[in-house]
Order: structure tokens, then sequence, then C-alpha cells
């Protein structure tokens, strides 16, 4: 019995396979910069740069804000490819490119202060609960350090984990502007991943 197609997986599947061969093409530059990775201790400019023209950062990221909607699998894919010519590019490369399907699961409010002004916005993370949170009128004040946020410094927004008064656990989402990386990503495997820590002091969210 023959199925019909379903158009739009037709649509994904082949710019999921145009977006790979893209990638593909981009291994020689990172095969060749994978040494100033290491002694920069975070991925090349010229790295991030040149994904971001192949349009991996926008691979997982909602159609209405630009991206692609591409199947995870093809993500994983393109992950696989880069980590063979470059593996810190390709830990803080994929980190950063997934949190878009987080911030597309998030209110829509919330979308629109990462993508609203650039659909090329980058955020970076550091999940573990290490935030001071503060309940106030319309938010949280918000404070403390968090360790590891690879790619960081590629990135304008971060998501960044707390423990509220009550016991529970939040993610936060914030601008870089109420945010400050302090260098300190100094390792003996994956040097180049630029996981700096991230210092927030008492700010509104």
């Amino acid at each position: 019995m023959n199925l019909p197609l379903d158009p739009e997986a037709l649509r994904v599947a082949q710019q999921g396979e145009e977006m790979l061969e893209r990638i593909h093409a981009l291994l020689p530059l990172l095969r060749d910069n994978a040494a100033q990775a290491r002694e920069e201790r975070r991925v090349p400019k010229e790295n991030i740069e040149a994904l971001r023209k192949a349009g991996f950062f926008l691979a997982l990221q909602p159609e209405r804000w630009g991206g692609y909607e591409l199947d995870p699998q093809d993500f994983f894919r393109m992950q696989m490819a880069i980590a063979q010519a470059c593996m810190s590019t390709a830990w803080a490369s994929g980190i950063v490119a997934v949190h878009a399907f987080q911030i597309a699961l998030m209110d829509v409010r919330a979308q629109q202060d990462v993508w609203g002004e650039d659909i090329h916005t980058r955020v970076s993370s550091s999940y573990a609960p290490m935030g001071k949170v503060e309940p106030v009128d319309g938010g949280f004040r918000f404070s403390g350090r968090w360790g590891w946020s690879s790619g960081c410094d590629h990135c304008t927004w971060a998501l960044l984990g707390g423990i509220l008064p009550d016991g529970s656990y939040r993610t936060f989402l914030v601008p870089a502007s109420d945010y400050r990386i302090e260098d300190t990503w100094h390792s003996m495997g994956l040097q180049g991943t630029g996981s700096n820590d991230i210092v927030v002091e008492d700010a509104f969210v």
C-alpha cells in the first residue's frame, strides 16, 4: 500500500540535508581553527560566524522567528559532523543552538524579548540552581554565580537556574546587560569551549 507523502515532512527533510551539506563544507575551516580554539580557550569568532551563515543556530528555532524547525535527528547529525573537525566548537555551538528549542516552549513574550529584534540572537546557559531568588512585585530579584556556561562569550542572553524560597526550581532568562562574564576557563579537556562563569548581582527578572 502506498501512503501519501507529507509535504511538510519532505520540506523539513530536504532543508536538513541541505544544511548538513553546508556544515560539511565548513569542516576544513573548523579543523584549521581547532588549535586557535585551544589557545584562546573559546570558540573562534570565525567559527561562530561561519555556523551562523550556514543557518546552524536557526536549526531548531521556530519558523515564526526565522528558524527552520528541523528534525532533532538532523541537528544531531550536524553536531556529530562538527565534532569531527573540532570537539570544542561542536560542544559549545550545540549547547547554544539547542536553547532555541527550550525558548520555543516559553511564553511568546520571552520569545519576543530574545528574537523580536534579531532572529540571530544566541543564548547560553548554566542550569545549576546557584541563583539567590527573592520574590518582589512584578518579578524577582536575582543574584548568583554560575560556572561552565559554554559559548557564553558569543551570546547576549543566558538561561540560569535558581531556587525559590519555597524550594522549587526555576530557570531564569537573563539579558547580557544584567550579568558579566568572568574568564575562569582553564581546563585539561574541551579547552576551546569558553565555559566561563556568569555573575549576576541583584538583577530584576
